[in-house]
């Protein structure tokens, strides 16, 4: 086999950079804030009609 004698150089580690990677807008806060909360109330609404149509008896077609 052949020697070398070249150096082999471990990989450096990676700088942290500090610098914001993204963008803070008002579509994203008010998504956050209001449309999260929003699917909640919604699913909520939608399951406490099913178990108040399925209490009744009533067929609820798919």
């Amino acid at each position: 086999m052949e020697d070398s004698n070249e150096e082999t150089t471990a990989p450096t580690q990676k700088e942290t950079s500090y610098e914001l990677k993204g963008k803070v807008d008002t579509v994203s806060v008010l998504y956050v804030v209001g449309g999260i909360p929003c699917m909640i109330a919604f699913f909520l609404i939608l399951f406490s009609l099913v178990n108040a149509c399925d209490s009744v008896n009533t067929y609820i077609p798919a």
